[in-house]
């Protein structure tokens, strides 16, 4: 402790080493911040995150920023006085960097480096949506600024033998008491990125509740004007499609994209336990239309989820998804490696796998042209780059629609509805928008309108909302929206 106190305080002691230290913590809370950004809102990411998940990320933002200021500062004072350090410091310092600013992101639409870094699903991957990354992060840190305290300081003795050197063009490593302390930083180094590789491979029990409630419920209508609204996004009778489930349940029992105990066990831990008619549906097919509802929107969302990411499609082996899948390819994406109800475990084994529900060339392109001009709240994504739960489920409801004789328009229609039940919040200022705008009520809003880029979207919807805020007219929805995990 008082190595660290001393090498600090030396340090810290010149006022240029503040200002180095404020200057570097500010640049990478900006990076943070640009990072966040490239895959949500801030608006989203405050609404779409549970309170915990969202302070605790800003604090470990901050505690990191401010670490990595301290390290660079200090090894500034290390050369400075012509002192050797060891390299694997400098490596503890940027991968403290890297792996906290790849964990930057939102529990919902994920983060934009991890991927990057091969980690599947990215945050929905991490038990603790990458919080448990910027917590190591801030412990490698702190123990690369001791090392480099315990040179400033002059309190400790630098070894004169190096335990790693280049003797006649070979590596050669040296092992007595004298070295052994020098393979210390980087058996740290090496740990710390050992344990975020594992990290997705934990058990589901032991992970953190990181998004918000996903789904309204009948009792979250209220009265007034903001009950008359909700009952236009989120009737309580539903939205009825002219599409029939059929026997799709079954087959993606029988392929093994849906685990059957797996998916029960999800609905009773989330006190939503499946019905009768949806074990039906599940276990036998049915005849019967589809119909989204208060009470079964949650049951849709995943089992959508399970085909959209199944059913074989070019949309998915020849778009987006393959294109910016990284490292990973497609596997890196929430709605692919998020989907764990699965009979082997693997999402990827079933990603495009079977024709559950084959499509024709022009049943493709149409689901394809619609699914272009679907966007979501959760990130700045079509339908046709289902990267999340909802985009990879509405993706699978236009395929079916599409197989079964559905126009654009109804495809449309039905994505207008589906959406506003899935990101209620979002719908109901949309709704308001557009009531107080043109004098639209929701039933009229034209679906290509609702559902694009400039309304529907992560961005489109700050807009919204920042025209409601501007007006005076804002109104606190019923319910809000996100959430991609299972």
């Amino acid at each position: 402790m008082k190595i660290l106190q001393t090498g600090l305080k030396k340090t810290f002691s010149k006022p240029y080493s503040w200002a180095l230290t404020v200057f570097i913590a500010l640049n990478v809370l900006l990076l943070y911040y640009f990072l966040l950004i490239q895959k949500t809102t801030w608006m989203a990411f405050w609404q779409s995150n549970t309170t915990f998940y969202i302070w605790a990320q800003i604090i470990l933002s901050i505690i990191n920023a401010v670490l990595i200021g301290a390290s660079i500062s200090m090894l500034v004072e290390v050369i400075k006085e012509k002192k050797k350090t060891s390299k694997t410091s400098y490596l503890q310092t940027f991968a403290s960097l890297l792996f906290s600013a790849a964990a930057t992101g939102c529990s919902v639409c994920s983060a934009f480096l991890l991927p990057l870094l091969g980690i599947a699903a990215s945050l929905t991957a991490l038990p603790f949506g990458g919080l448990e990354v910027k917590l190591l992060s801030a412990f490698l840190l702190i123990y690369t600024i001791y090392e480099y305290a315990k040179i400033t300081s002059g309190l400790c003795k630098i070894p004169k033998e190096k335990a790693i050197s280049f003797e006649k063009g070979q590596i050669v490593l040296k092992i007595n008491k004298e070295t052994l302390p020098q393979f210390l930083p980087f058996l740290l180094l090496v740990t710390f990125i050992t344990i975020v590789y594992t990290l997705p491979q934990l058990p589901k029990a032991w992970r953190l509740e990181t998004q918000r409630k996903i789904m309204p419920t009948t009792a979250d209508i209220k009265q007034g004007q903001s009950a008359g609204i909700f009952a236009q996004i989120n009737p309580p009778q539903g939205y009825e499609m002219k599409t029939k489930y059929n026997d799709i349940g079954p087959q993606m029992l029988e392929m093994g994209v849906i685990d059957l105990e797996k998916f029960k066990q999800t609905y009773e831990k989330s006190g939503q336990p499946l019905t009768a008619e949806q074990l039906d549906i599940l276990t036998k097919g049915s005849n019967k239309k589809i119909t989204i509802t208060p009470d079964n929107s949650y049951f849709l969302l995943n089992f959508f989820w399970a085909f959209g990411l199944a059913n074989k499609t070019k949309i998915l082996e020849e778009g987006e998804m393959v294109k910016y899948g990284g490292i990973k390819g497609a596997g890196s994406f929430a709605s692919t490696g998020g989907w764990s109800l699965t009979k082997s475990g693997d999402s990827m084994e079933y990603y495009s796998k079977r024709a559950i529900v084959p499509l024709t060339q022009e049943q493709e392109d149409l689901v394809n042209k619609v699914a272009s001009g679907v966007y979501r709240p959760c990130c700045g994504n079509s339908t046709a780059f289902p990267d999340c739960n909802h985009g990879m489920a509405l993706l699978g409801i236009f395929e079916l629609m599409a197989a079964q004789g559905a126009t654009e328009s109804e495809m449309f229609q039905a994505g207008k509805y589906i959406n506003s039940f899935w990101f209620p919040g979002t719908a109901f200022d949309t709704a308001l928008y557009f009531k107080n705008k043109d004098g639209i009520e929701f039933k009229d809003i034209d679906p290509k309108i609702y559902l694009s880029k400039d309304i529907f979207s992560a961005f489109g919807a700050q807009t919204v909302k920042k025209w409601l805020i501007e007006k005076g007219i804002q109104e606190k929805p019923p319910a809000q929206g996100g959430g991609c995990g299972v």
